[in-house]
């Protein structure tokens, strides 16, 4: 297969148009990371390891020659020397257009073609080389081509990577992605935080009150300004938990955190200049004016101020956007104040939204930040801060909005000032949860964006065009709003969202808000291919919440919703009824989603010190019975998985919150004769039998329609439901 392949490369790397560097470009797919020995292959040089455990190399003949008779001993049953790299390989194939052609391009593509006389800017990457000189060459080898294709060059930068920046047409940028030199070709950075919108006078704002029902959010951070004209209004309760200073916020990074947790989203309203609280704020001081713990334990005050909000003012959602940067989880026993937010959450049976906490680098940054996202984000360093390993909070990560930093919005013609992460994609200062661990963060949200100059790529910039807009502190200056960046920043958004959940659904717990919340959540698209999937779980969990999903179903997404309590080892069995336009024939996109979360008890004393874990399977059987016989041999368990559903069980059910999506493209006559059930165990491990009683969880189901057609699954699951419902109530 491999030798069919690279003949077939050969000849489409000839299609290809002639660049700079006259060997032979390949792309070599791997499973799992390349093997280091493929940098020891005579004659071939490892340029670039792409997304997706993707090698490109340059061969010379002479490598290209010493591959086909390395296969050809393999072919034959013989030993070839470095035969693990062989083995690795997926496919070989050339890279293509399709391949130099970034996401954010495709669309603008077909748009252009059907318009072949409109010209747009570009950036053009080409492919990195480690002599100055060969880099220089290379890219005054395009430069002079690219004239006679009319693809006006309007900047570049030769090192330590080559970027030009470039205005063509359609034939042009064909042109371009033919190109042999060329790594990726992709929009320059077009989203940008207006900056006027910090300076909106008060007079020109329509502020409203949060509604009556509005429930409130207990934030837990350096205080705030209860008298700024946007929190006023949603203000319930200030109070302060040091042991000495008020609670008015002295450092700004509550009052931020604040406006974020009442409005959600400023920027839409800022726009707009109409502002309305979706939830109400109580206040509690735990940072001093520096924004740091004070002399006594955080966790006494954290324990004191929910413990007293909870009592007085009915709080069940809290946001705590803070991290001990000293400690990153390296995986193990969790810290104290982890410890402590998991204990208040099982005691109290609030919820708790946690930062992942930022990176900076330190010590250890990155040489090439733009080069090395986002790989440097996986590391032990950028692992989230305590208490965000908490297993019974919610933890948020950041996600970019924006893209143009100030240089680049005052020169669109110079390409130096580049954007890390693309709208949509994981921050550049956002955290990651260890491999192994409960997936964290579970969820994440804008948060802010950086950049650098390319051509001094270790130093990161941030700045007020890539942020996040939120209520300034100072009122003593002329502004209502700034703009900062940071997971601080991301999870308040998330609080928000639960706080609106909770004035539609007053009665619903802790486990049903997560739930929701996780089974809600998409990745986007535009951070779907950075890394291997299981990689992007630590980095973006489950994705980002869509509130009017979570609010209320829809005839093409129904969600159904279920709490209950388990006891020692106990099983409960659920039919999933499935509408018969969801059943419909044919090849079309579907999908199930299940979620569920509980909040068990905690042993403080023991390593691993959950004291139950909560597993789900959905099956497809002809009756319940078949299911229960089945599940009474326990060891047929692995028989229950639906081998569609991701992530799998045993990387979700390390959390107290998991959730898995089925995707399914065509459904035929089989269907009929096995519906799906969903069977939920709890297992407690020997050392906590008899010692915890019977758990809640909650359990949500989506069933959800992806063809874009006309559908009414909610309204065929409400008849076949309604009938159902009155016979449990007699």
């Amino acid at each position: 297969m491999l030798l069919g392949q690279l003949e077939t490369a050969v000849r489409n790397a000839e299609t290809s148009e002639p660049g700079f560097d006259q060997r032979l470009l390949l792309r070599i797919n791997f499973a799992g990371r390349a093997p280091e020995g493929l940098r020891a292959f005579p004659g071939v040089e490892v340029v670039s390891e792409e997304p997706g455990a993707i090698s490109i190399i340059f061969a010379t003949p002479e490598g290209r020659s010493e591959f086909e008779n390395r296969l050809r001993l393999v072919q034959r049953g013989q030993d070839a020397v470095r035969k693990d790299v062989l083995f690795a390989m997926n496919g070989l194939d050339a890279w293509t257009p399709d391949d130099r052609t970034a996401p954010l391009l495709r669309d603008l593509l077909v748009e252009l073609r059907a318009a072949p006389g409109r010209s747009v800017a570009l950036d053009v990457e080409l492919w990195p080389l480690d002599r100055p000189s060969d880099v220089a060459k290379m890219v005054e080898r395009f430069v002079e081509r690219a004239k006679q294709q009319a693809v006006d060059v309007r900047d570049s930068v030769r090192q330590p990577v080559a970027l030009l920046r470039i205005k063509a047409a359609i034939p042009g940028i064909e042109w371009v992605l033919r190109h042999r030199d060329v790594r990726l070709v992709d929009l320059p950075p077009r989203f940008h935080l207006d900056p006027m919108l910090q300076r909106i006078p008060l007079t020109e704002l329509k502020i409203d009150p949060p509604s009556a029902s509005a429930a409130p959010v207990g934030v837990l951070d350096s205080g705030i300004v209860a008298n700024h004209p946007l929190l006023a209004p949603a203000v319930a309760h200030t109070e302060s938990f040091l042991a000495s200073g008020g609670p008015a916020d002295e450092h700004g990074h509550g009052t931020f955190v604040a406006g974020i947790a009442a409005y959600g989203d400023l920027i839409a309203q800022a726009e707009s200049h109409a502002f309305r609280a979706t939830a109400r704020i109580v206040s509690g001081r735990i940072l001093d004016g520096q924004n740091e713990y004070e002399d006594d334990l955080i966790e006494n005050q954290v324990t004191r101020a929910v413990e007293t909000l909870v009592q007085d003012f009915g709080c069940r959602v809290f946001n705590l956007s803070l991290g001990d940067a000293n400690h990153p989880h390296r995986g193990g026993r969790l810290r104290p104040f982890a410890m402590t937010l998991d204990l208040l959450a099982q005691k109290h049976r609030v919820l708790f939204v946690v930062s992942a906490g930022n990176y900076v680098g330190g010590d250890r940054a990155p040489l090439d930040w733009r080069q090395e996202y986002p790989r440097y984000l996986l590391s032990e360093d950028a692992h989230i801060l305590d208490p965000a390993p908490a297993l019974n909070v919610l933890t948020v990560g950041s996600i970019a909005r924006y893209e143009q930093s100030p240089p680049s919005l005052r020169n669109p013609d110079h390409v130096e000032h580049q954007a890390i992460a693309r709208r949509d994609q994981p921050s550049p200062f956002t955290r990651s949860g260890p491999a192994g661990h409960a997936i964290k963060p579970e969820l994440v949200e804008h948060g802010g964006n950086a950049s650098v100059n390319v051509r001094v790529p270790s130093r990161l910039s941030r700045s007020v065009t890539m942020g996040v807009l939120s209520t300034n502190h100072d009122l003593g200056g002329s502004a209502l709003f700034r703009t900062d960046d940071g997971t601080s920043f991301a999870a308040p958004k998330i609080a928000n969202v639960a706080a609106r959940l909770l004035e539609r659904y007053p009665n619903a717990t802790a486990e049903l808000l997560r739930a929701l919340l996780v089974a809600h959540a998409d990745v986007p698209d535009a951070s779907k291919n950075l890394v291997e999937r299981e990689e992007l779980l630590r980095l973006v969990g489950y994705g980002v919440p869509r509130l009017e999903r979570c609010l209320a179903s829809s005839e093409d997404v129904v969600t159904l919703v279920a709490e209950e309590r388990l006891g020692e080892n106990e099983t409960h069995f659920f039919e999933l009824p499935l509408p018969d336009d969801f059943l419909r024939r044919g090849r079309h996109r579907r999908r199930i989603r299940i979620a569920l979360a509980h909040t068990p008890t905690m042993r403080p004393s023991r390593a691993d010190y959950r004291a139950s874990r909560l597993q789900f399977r959905l099956v497809r059987e002809t009756s319940l019975d078949v299911v229960r016989t089945t599940f009474r041999h326990k060891s047929e368990l692995d028989n229950l998985q639906e081998t569609g559903f991701w992530p799998g069980p045993r990387v979700r059910e390390r959390g107290t919150v998991q959730a898995a999506t089925w995707e399914i493209c065509q459904v035929d006559r089989r269907w009929g004769n096995r519906q799906p059930f969903l069977v939920v165990w709890r297992i407690v491990p020997q050392w906590a039998e008899g010692l915890v009683p019977a758990e809640p969880y909650a359990v949500v189901a989506i069933v959800e329609d992806c063809s874009g057609k006309e559908v009414r699954l909610y309204t065929q699951l409400r008849a076949r439901l309604r009938p159902r419902l009155r016979v449990r109530t007699r």
